[in-house]
């Protein structure tokens, strides 16, 4: 019976000293925007799947840097990553004329940011190859789910790509979290906006954002799920309540 009981305490310290350790892994500022009461509520409802406190922790955003997310939407992700980096911090909250014609993507991000509620995110409304950023002015860059979006944005996604190079500092980051395409199908899944399944090749991604000048920093498994098949866009009927099998990639700018 003693044995029993010394058994079930010792599976129940490991798990509380576990969970522990999980939860310090993430940085406290991270945890902290992520649970911010401020948030709105639907953007919460998309942590479940999105885990953005693990991926953001992966991609190495901390209080104080300048960082740009690409495609923003209506900002879901640059808000945490602007409660995140903290009021030394900044955030280029960048959008392309293509959404920024649909009026209610407009008014999404008017209410994102109305009232000033926040100061230190900066919108760039812009094409993806004329951001215009300063060179070495940017400590990091997030692609949530639409690197696969550049190859409709824009005829040069390879020039996308070293822009950024250029305007990150040395030692900057990219982090890239997207929907994994089959397996030697490149950019195919990517092209046809309207018909297409929204998905791009990994390694074909890999090797593109390798050929700008990046170097491969991590990998993780945090939003993998092997049940999927890689052939279905993510809003369609048949994947109501799943997830895709999702990619997220760590890059550096070398020193």
């Amino acid at each position: 019976m003693k044995t029993l009981l010394a058994l079930v305490l010792a599976t129940q310290l490991a798990f509380v000293t576990a969970s522990a350790a999980e939860t310090s892994s993430i940085h406290p500022a991270i945890a902290a925007a992520v649970a911010s009461p401020d948030r709105p509520a639907k953007d919460k409802e998309r942590d479940e799947v999105r885990k953005p406190a693990e991926v953001l922790e992966f991609i190495g955003v901390r209080p104080g840097q300048t960082v740009i997310e690409y495609f923003a939407a209506g900002g879901n992700t640059a808000e945490i990553l602007a409660r995140v980096v903290g009021p030394k911090g900044r955030v280029y909250m960048h959008n392309p004329p293509w959404l920024l014609e649909r009026p209610n993507a407009v008014k999404a991000i008017d209410e994102r940011l109305a009232g000033n509620r926040l100061p230190n995110v900066v919108r760039i409304d812009k094409p993806l190859d004329a951001l215009d950023l300063k060179p070495a002015s940017v400590d990091g860059a997030v692609m949530n789910l639409v690197f696969h979006d550049m190859f409709w944005l824009t005829p040069d996604v390879s020039r996308v790509l070293k822009d950024l190079y250029a305007a990150l500092k040395p030692g900057g980051y990219l982090g890239v979290v997207d929907h994994a395409a089959p397996e030697g199908t490149r950019d195919r899944d990517a092209r046809d906006r309207d018909n297409g399944p929204h998905r791009v090749d990994e390694d074909f991604a890999r090797r593109m954002i390798l050929d700008a000048g990046f170097v491969l920093e991590a990998e993780s498994d945090v939003l993998r799920n092997k049940e999927d098949d890689r052939t279905k866009p993510f809003f369609a009927p048949e994947m109501k309540g799943k997830t895709t099998d999702r990619f997220v990639l760590r890059f550096r700018k070398p020193k």
